[in-house]
């Protein structure tokens, strides 16, 4: 139906906008990342792209908000479901997995975190430093995953995640050296 916002050639624009954007994100940083050359790549004009987002970083936050939006099927989910899923998702998707390099100007890492947070059951009493550090840690091994190539599937990388968090490969290292 024309003039519908949510008709399927409304979505397909969208679709299409989001879909260069995170192109473009391959090979520039965010802040270089025009309207202009979104919509040069993209085959749409500059109304055309102000009709759904207001600029780039817009786009990016509604990229991010669907994809997290995809997540909650997490809702009683083991922890270690939950990392699988959330690494899965971005193992299907390695061009959405560019936004966690977007410091500063994205949230991704921030609501995926907040979306792990609520899972169900969490870990016995864990201190907030303890929880900085772990989620500090989460963080960079994903983006080290994902700029490497993510050469580990998503369940084998959940595995050395909570190996890592558990500090199995450490336990001969605190007696000699504590």
């Amino acid at each position: 139906m024309v003039g519908v916002k949510n008709n399927r050639r409304a979505q397909y624009t969208q679709r299409v906008i989001q879909e260069t954007v995170l192109s473009l994100l391959e090979s520039k940083p965010i802040n270089e990342i025009s309207v202009t050359a979104v919509c040069a790549q993209a085959d749409v004009n500059r109304t055309t792209f102000y009709r759904y987002y207001t600029d780039v970083y817009d786009c990016v936050e509604s990229i991010e908000k669907a994809f997290v939006q995809s997540l909650h099927p997490l809702q009683g989910a083991t922890p270690r479901q939950a990392l699988e899923h959330l690494l899965t998702a971005f193992y299907e998707d390695k061009k959405l997995s560019n936004l966690v390099f977007v410091e500063g100007k994205t949230q991704l890492l921030e609501r995926t975190q907040a979306l792990m947070a609520n899972v169900r059951p969490q870990p016995p009493m864990i201190e907030d430093y303890q929880g900085a550090y772990i989620g500090a840690g989460l963080q960079n091994i994903l983006k080290k995953w994902v700029k490497d190539g993510m050469p580990e599937t998503p369940r084998q990388l959940t595995q050395i995640i909570i190996d890592t968090i558990l500090a199995k490969n450490l336990d001969s290292l605190r007696d000699e050296v504590w």
